[in-house]
């Protein structure tokens, strides 16, 4: 038989064989089908759970390094204003000590702090000083000079680095056997004398407890493992074992340090393991190991547990039974698959909405409304304001791109606004900060438009910095006009950018529009843009109607949505508006002093004060607060303001009418803001208070209002007590 009649007799017995079981031969097609389909589909939903775990450990490995960044942060800024202290009492060696004791008495964060001198610095401490406080387990606080032959901590990285390189500095993690007692990491921080040359470095231990607290919270899958380790591969939190010693040696084969790669753990089994760069001014690196069952195990699970039962059912249903059900099946799960993204977007857009602040505030001095219509779930315009300290800080920005990379972008820019506003009023500082930030480790190449306002509301004057973002608009008196911005770049492209500063006079009721371009870039049908001479056509019609806030909002609104039509939004749409609406009052009494920078010159203002609050009627009660609120501040411009051997002045000047009284402190030393100081939640006796901490907080506590401004080289620091609540406030002047 020749090859070619034994194939053809091959395929003849091949296909009867078929024809005389068709019904098995089906079942056995559609089983193979079947699970085609279904290797095609767990490849599919391997890939989407992949890519949802992935971005939910990013997101919750960078909410843990925002979390470590902000706390270390407090610890940087912290030990920087502990060195400019030490810096004014470098020639008291004694008060150093009880220095650290407050320093480390009001930041529960903060285990342990020392000043360590360079070698003979004070002769008659000998070598080595090193003034120590430490907190012990049981939360007393204990203080002592450490430095020692066994101790000599001029052979330590916290002070070899910052004296090497004059800048601050997070060591390794080391064992203080003499000190702390424990393994902690340092931030030292050069100090200078009045010559500028370094005398010594102070410092602030963290306890790597509290880093193992830190890193292992908020856990999604219960078996995640986290480890902080720094650039050096040095262990800060976690547990050391087989499984760390696996993934470090992943961590030292990547080129960078921000990563996603699969491995097999010590136990054989797969793991999936993220890196992230926590940042700021450490190199550490947060790792996060996840076990591969805990992600696809469910999956697995599912697919061996649905093929079965649909097998079973093809044999004794029979083709059409199975194939029907099969259809249903694939049905409910894009259903599902579609409802759970849907789930996921809406509670993205809640948490972004959430995140903004209210769309309006109204108060006697400021009027603001504020509105944001994203384009899709989720958006990448952002807007902010909050008052502090009689300042009002805005904010209003667009995310390049869209959707959920641009909306966690926006998230991250919100939360490093609040962050640089807690303690810093200028704008140019605050821009600065958030490029630094986002440039480090911008992959995306994404970047932020951002226009930033600081609004001094007893005086009008507004400083600003604007980042290439649309330039706002004031309007004042029925007429509107641009704002003067310099033509920066936005934010997150060069890090060595520096922003300026600008600044102007806001008059009374005058109103800024600021917006993002899904306004002029607004489309119809037709793909015609919405235009900047619509725009000033609006503000035109608003300016002549003299319109608040939120009635410049709902007509922008309403127009937009009338040139727009049925045509879908093409861009994310933000809007703002702030209305200026001081109210003045006429003081009807005055009384002023000039004070020499001299301990001395206290009593004389102690008279002052008492003979000024007699003239002025003040009850006994008013007039002692007032007296110790000033005195606070007067006393704390004697002793700092002027560098040590300089004269120099205080003025003091009160003004009082049925409703307040004003109480402004005016000099010309060193630029200083009070109010930056972070709030201390404690009570000490009066001789012991610090200005910049209880200080600070005693003043708070006695006025109703508290302003700093620098104009013309002088600090002016302004306190504000009501008396009564004012029933017609008048037009003229303070």
């Amino acid at each position: 038989m020749s090859k070619k009649a034994a194939q053809s007799n091959w395929w003849t017995q091949f296909r009867n064989l078929i024809k005389a079981n068709t019904s098995l031969t089906i079942i056995v097609v559609a089983a193979l089908l079947l699970e085609l389909s279904t290797g095609v589909l767990y490849y599919f939903a391997q890939n989407i759970i992949e890519r949802t775990v992935r971005r939910l450990m990013d997101r919750e490995m960078n909410a843990i390094s925002l979390s470590i960044r902000n706390q270390m942060a407090k610890v940087e800024v912290t030990v920087e204003n502990m060195a400019w202290v030490v810096t004014d009492d470098l020639a008291d060696p004694d008060s150093l000590l009880r220095l650290t004791y407050q320093l480390v008495e009001h930041n529960p964060a903060i285990m342990g702090s020392s000043v360590s001198f360079v070698p003979y610095y004070f002769p008659q401490e000998g070598r080595l000083y090193e003034p120590y406080s430490v907190r012990r387990s049981d939360g007393t606080i204990e203080s002592m000079q450490l430095g020692s032959l066994h101790h000599d901590y001029t052979q330590m990285e916290f002070y070899q680095i910052p004296i090497s390189t004059g800048r601050g500095h997070w060591c390794e993690p080391y064992w203080d056997k003499e000190g702390a007692k424990m393994k902690i990491t340092t931030y030292g921080m050069p100090v200078r004398d009045s010559h500028g040359k370094i005398a010594a470095v102070v410092d602030a231990d963290l306890s790597l407890d509290w880093l193992d607290h830190v890193v292992n919270q908020g856990r999604v899958y219960s078996s995640t493992k986290r480890f902080l380790v720094t650039g050096r591969h040095n262990l800060l939190a976690g547990e050391q074992g087989p499984l760390f010693n696996v993934a470090l040696e992943q961590l030292k084969q990547l080129s960078v340090q921000t990563d996603y790669v699969v491995m097999k753990g010590d136990d054989g089994k797969k793991k999936h393991v993220y890196f992230l760069n926590v940042g700021g001014q450490t190199d550490w690196i947060l790792i996060n190991v996840l076990d591969d069952d805990a992600v696809f195990g469910k999956l697995r699970r599912m697919r061996i547990s649905l093929l079965l039962p649909l097998m079973i059912g093809l044999i004794f249903a029979g083709f059409i039974v199975y194939r029907s059900s099969r259809n249903l099946e694939r049905l409910r799960r894009v259903n599902a698959e579609k409802e759970r993204i849907g789930g996921e977007l809406r509670v993205a857009s809640m948490i972004q909405q959430s995140m903004l602040p209210r769309n309006d505030l109204h108060q006697d001095d400021v009027n603001i409304c504020g509105t944001q219509e994203p384009a899709r779930e989720v958006g990448g315009d952002l807007f902010d304001f909050f008052i502090r300290d009689e300042k009002l800080y805005f904010l209003i920005g667009d995310v390049s791109g869209k959707g959920a990379p641009s909306a966690m972008l926006m998230a991250v820019t919100h939360a490093l606004f609040r962050s640089a506003a807690a303690h810093n009023s200028n704008p140019g500082h605050i821009m600065q900060t958030l490029n630094e930030t986002l440039c480090q480790g911008n992959d995306s190449n994404m970047f932020v438009t951002i226009f930033i306002g600081v609004l001094d509301l007893p005086t009008g004057h507004l400083r600003y910095c604007n980042a290439g973002h649309d330039v706002p608009y004031v309007i004042h008196d029925s007429h509107y006009s641009v704002i003067d911005c310099n033509p920066n770049i936005p934010v997150g492209v060069f890090d060595d950018k520096k922003y300026g500063v600008q600044q102007m006079e806001m008059l009374p009721d005058s109103t800024i529009f600021l917006y993002t371009d899904g306004l002029a870039e607004a489309m119809d049908k037709d793909h015609q843009q919405f235009g900047m001479t619509r725009i000033e056509a609006v503000l035109e019609e608003c300016a002549k109607d003299q319109l608040k806030p939120q009635q410049i909002l709902n007509i922008f609104n309403e127009r937009v949505h009338q040139f727009v039509g049925e045509a879908e939004q093409s861009d994310d749409l933000t809007m703002l508006a702030i209305c200026y609406t001081p109210q003045l009052y006429e003081y009807t009494m005055s009384e002023s002093l000039i004070l020499k920078n001299d301990v001395h010159e206290v009593t004389r203002f102690s008279s002052f004060m008492e003979s000024a609050t007699q003239k002025m009627g003040i009850e006994k009660t008013h007039a002692r607060k007032l007296r110790l609120a000033v005195e606070e501040a007067v006393v704390n411009v004697i002793n700092y303001a002027y560098p040590v051997g300089t004269e120099g002045t205080v003025e003091v000047r009160l003004m009082s009418n049925a409703h307040r009284i004003k109480m402004m402190i005016i000099d010309s030393g060193v630029a200083f803001d009070p109010t930056s100081k972070e709030k201390v939640d404690t009570t000490l006796l009066a001789e012991e208070r610090q200005i910049g901490g209880l200080g600070i907080l005693l003043v708070r506590e006695l006025m109703d209002s508290i302003n700093y401004e620098r104009e013309d080289g002088k600090n002016i620091l302004t306190l504000i007590k009501n008396l009564n609540p004012p029933a017609t406030p008048s037009v003229t002047g303070a």
